[in-house]
């Protein structure tokens, strides 16, 4: 994962006290969001956005599953058991579209 580049004039350092616990989450959610720790307590004392990366890509992965399902429904035309796999892939992708819409609804939120 290549670092985030490190913010213009950083000359000046904060030093604050905190539990084991706290600081490996802090840490965790660092990591979750491909920033060092500084970056990220930056961005989150100064109310900026932070982007998680793992929704990136699960907002990809689903939108793939998406086109996969919609490809698939186009391709059951004329099969012996049409209406079944229409009717399953349906709601397949009923499904991915809930999760797609939650994901970047719970990610606008973050912002």
């Amino acid at each position: 994962m290549p670092r985030p580049k490190r913010a213009q004039g950083t000359t000046e350092r904060i030093q604050i006290r905190t539990t084991t616990g706290e600081k490996n989450t802090l840490l965790v959610q660092a990591g979750k969001a491909g920033l060092t720790l500084s970056e990220y307590m930056r961005r989150c004392s100064l109310n900026k956005r932070i982007h998680s990366r793992v929704s990136d890509k699960a907002i990809a992965r689903l939108s793939s599953l998406c086109s996969l399902q919609k490809y698939l429904l186009m391709q059951v035309h004329g099969h012996p058991y049409e209406a079944k796999l229409r009717s399953e892939l349906n709601s397949v992708l009923a499904g991915i579209t809930a999760t797609l819409r939650a994901v970047i609804s719970k990610e606008d939120e973050a912002e």
